[in-house]
């Protein structure tokens, strides 16, 4: 099976650099951009299925890249929760208490910690291990995406050594019961 997981279109909230987590928050006009963007690079994949965080800035990525297919939602796909910090300015926090965030999660804030948001990627991971399709298309946000890669390599990789642009692609496979990450691609 290969996995196509895109990471959705500039929102709102990322242009403004303020915290999201399960806000629902549309795509701006650049966000929509990307999304077409993204469909440019997938056309031409027959996909078996797409699947969608149930998060409004994801559906609409998935939507506008690729019209053509009927969207499963699911809240398993969805970006960390923040908790309280959700809505706020990306500085409001000072970088040390980002990057400690970024390392264990943020149940300090009424959030997940980064075991549950693990926890549902590997919950993610089990449903399409067992559904046996061909190709599939995933659309979700950064800390999931980036959450998805660790899982597959193992280890959990510094947050700046890897550049999840909106609408990155990490393309994995699975296949006899090992999961391979297959390319990264940042189209803006």
């Amino acid at each position: 099976m290969r996995v196509y997981i895109i990471r959705h279109g500039e929102s709102d909230n990322n242009a403004k650099k303020l915290w999201t987590g399960w806000l629902g928050v549309p795509l701006t006009e650049k966000g929509i951009n990307d999304a077409k963007k993204a469909g440019e690079f997938l056309r031409g994949i027959e996909f078996d299925k797409v699947y969608s965080s149930d998060l409004r800035r994801a559906i609409e990525t998935a939507g506008t890249a690729l019209p053509e297919y009927a969207i499963e939602t699911s809240p398993l796909l969805r970006e960390i929760n923040v908790g309280s910090i959700a809505g706020n300015p990306i500085d409001s926090i000072e970088p040390a208490a980002r990057q400690k965030a970024s390392e264990i999660g943020y149940a300090l804030y009424g959030g997940e910690s980064k075991a549950q948001l693990s926890e549902r990627i590997r919950t993610f991971k089990r449903e399409l291990e067992s559904a046996e399709l061909g190709t599939v298309a995933v659309f979700c946000h950064a800390g999931w995406l980036r959450g998805f890669l660790d899982d597959v390599m193992g280890t959990v990789l510094p947050r700046g050594s890897v550049i999840c642009s909106n609408c990155a692609i990490g393309v994995f496979e699975y296949e006899k019961g090992i999961w391979k990450m297959h390319s990264w691609i940042n189209l803006t």
